[in-house]
């Protein structure tokens, strides 16, 4: 578990040196689509170069789906339900809020 909170870290650090470059009256920081799809894409460059490999696994959902929903959630500051319900929406899991709470 403890590779996972570095992992988390450092992908949290690169998904904000990400945000940091846009100006604060460009949109997208508003719009959550927006905002998931800039998640993916530091993840998606994270697994690329191979930085994923040694988190722990999940039976049911991938990882780095739970990654981003957790990175979402905290982003935005929500809840726990709430982060399952945007989940959900963005990035098509259905992951209940108390395997979230359990990876948090």
């Amino acid at each position: 578990m403890g590779v996972f909170i570095v992992t988390f870290i450092r992908v949290f650090a690169e998904f904000f040196r990400v945000v940091v470059v846009i100006p604060r009256w460009d949109h997208r920081l508003k719009d959550p689509e927006s905002v998931a799809f800039a998640i993916l894409d530091v993840l998606a460059d994270f697994e690329s170069e191979g930085k994923l490999k040694n988190l722990p696994k999940s039976k049911k959902f991938p990882v780095k789906t739970i990654l981003a929903i957790l990175l979402f959630k905290q982003y935005y500051n929500l809840p726990l339900r709430d982060a399952q319900h945007y989940g959900r929406k963005f990035f098509g899991a259905n992951i209940h809020y108390s395997t979230l709470h359990n990876w948090e």
